[in-house]
């Protein structure tokens, strides 16, 4: 077997995907991305730090290769009972290609669907790849993380999925410490402690704070540290290896004695000294023209727009600490 993997990334937002996928990549430099389209990513390396992905259901380490499916060698394969499915030909065709697959890696008397020793899967992207899978994504893993299932929550609390990508895409690793200084209810915070982050919130809410604290004693989690400040207020011991946050948005969302706009050119500047130089912010924004605010300080690297209902459009923005 090849140290090479094939990702099989959700449909939902391939751009989402791949972009989380590089940043990982970045922060870890233990596999190398060699090609990536709508529904798989090729890689060379070590996948391990990518099953903390938020978008990728399957990991699949490759054991043969080849422009005709039916030239396939089951010579990598281990022993033991398996099933076939095959992702990336006509749908129309995809059962009858999985029987005849069968059959030529040997599958006669060790098929078996319920109970399998292990897993393939066949991928075509430039061409033909015969897979083992490693991982499969456990989808209701976010979903009992979800803002109802929480002892505090808001109606506008961000899924955990979008969490773990601002984490994910935050250029950090475990031990590093992160900041979300609109925390809410602790949903990046809680995501970011599951990947060993250290965490610091903040809110000017009082009762945000209190229900935050509530939050992570429900998810154990005991590391941490919350302030009760307005944004211009916030100062740290030290600074931070990364800002994680939903910003606040629409002009309702000004904070104490803030409109919105203040709110975005004190932000900016309160996130660059908080934050250590040539670091990175992964914040959510809903209106792009805010990021001017942020140009004496950060670069814009990626923006990633994310639909979530007809008139609802959130930019999943990272930025680079100028200096």
């Amino acid at each position: 077997m090849s140290n090479k993997y094939i990702l099989e990334v959700s449909g939902e937002n391939s751009e989402i995907a791949c972009t989380e996928i590089k940043y990982i990549q970045r922060a870890y430099h233990n596999f190398n991305i060699i090609d990536c389209n709508q529904k798989f990513v090729l890689i060379e390396g070590n996948p391990e730090n990518l099953k903390n992905s938020a978008f990728i259901n399957f990991i699949s380490a490759v054991i043969d290769e080849n422009i005709d499916y039916t030239k396939l060698s089951d010579k990598g394969m281990p022993q033991g009972t398996f099933y076939v499915r095959v992702e990336g030909a006509d749908k129309s065709k995809s059962e009858q290609m999985e029987s005849e697959i069968g059959k030529i890696l040997g599958g006669k008397g060790r098929i078996n669907f319920k109970n399998p020793d292990f897993r393939i899967r066949v991928l075509f992207m430039d061409k033909w790849y015969l897979c083992q899978v490693i991982y499969e994504r456990n989808k209701k893993s976010f979903e009992d993380r979800r803002a109802p299932m929480r002892p505090f929550f808001s109606p506008v609390s961000l899924h955990p999925k979008y969490a773990r990508y601002l984490v994910n895409t935050s250029g950090t690793v475990e031990g590093d410490t992160l900041l979300d200084p609109f925390c809410g209810t602790g949903g990046i915070l809680i995501e970011a402690a599951m990947l060993d982050r250290h965490i610091i919130g903040n809110d000017s809410s009082l009762n945000m704070v209190m229900g935050t604290k509530l939050n992570f004693k429900y998810f154990k989690i005991e590391d941490y540290k919350v302030y009760n400040e307005d944004i211009s207020d916030l100062d740290l011991e030290h600074q931070v290896d990364a800002i994680v946050t939903d910003m606040p948005y629409g002009r309702s969302s000004g904070i104490d004695n803030h409109d919105i706009v203040d709110l975005y050119r004190e932000s900016f500047k309160k996130f660059y000294e908080l934050l250590k130089s040539s670091h990175l912010c992964s914040i959510i924004i809903n209106n792009v023209d805010f990021l001017k605010y942020a140009g004496d300080y950060f670069t814009v690297e990626s923006v990633v727009p994310v639909y979530q209902h007809k008139s609802l459009i959130r930019q999943f923005v990272v930025l680079k600490r100028i200096n």
